[in-house]
């Protein structure tokens, strides 16, 4: 689900502070940041937030929750060509590439986020690394 789309289905929503309904146990948000400007929408499962979209990218979160169901509306709700899977308990970020036998997989718990454009961010080549883990020695 990009911008665009959530915008669609919110504008169909009874009542947006309740948010959209769009699926079994999955609603769909938007939140007004007042401090940055930076609005972006959310999904939640079971209460619990699995996806911030905002206009230029999608941050995905497994809710504290890595459950077959959350990876399901993950992998439901990921743009077109990346998906969630596990293997050995461990999830994994894969991003299909125009080589179908070279995708690439990246360690789910190291996705900053999905860039619409530059593809996949990893918290370790953020810029702000680790300043945004806390890290006050730099």
């Amino acid at each position: 689900m990009n911008w665009n789309e959530a915008e669609e289905l919110m504008m169909t929503a009874r009542n947006r502070n309740k948010g959209k309904p769009i699926g079994n146990n999955t609603r769909l948000y938007f939140t007004e940041n007042t401090l940055t400007g930076d609005d972006f929408y959310t999904i939640h499962l079971h209460g619990n937030e699995i996806m911030r979209i905002f206009r230029d990218r999608i941050v995905p979160f497994d809710g504290g929750w890595r459950t077959v169901t959350t990876k399901a509306r993950l992998n439901e709700h990921l743009p077109r060509g990346f998906y969630v899977f596990q293997k050995n308990w461990d999830w994994y970020l894969k991003v299909l590439s125009e080589d179908e036998n070279k995708p690439f997989v990246y360690d789910f718990s190291d996705v900053y986020y999905i860039h619409n454009e530059r593809g996949v961010m990893l918290c370790k080549t953020h810029p702000n690394y680790p300043k945004m883990y806390g890290d006050d020695d730099e």
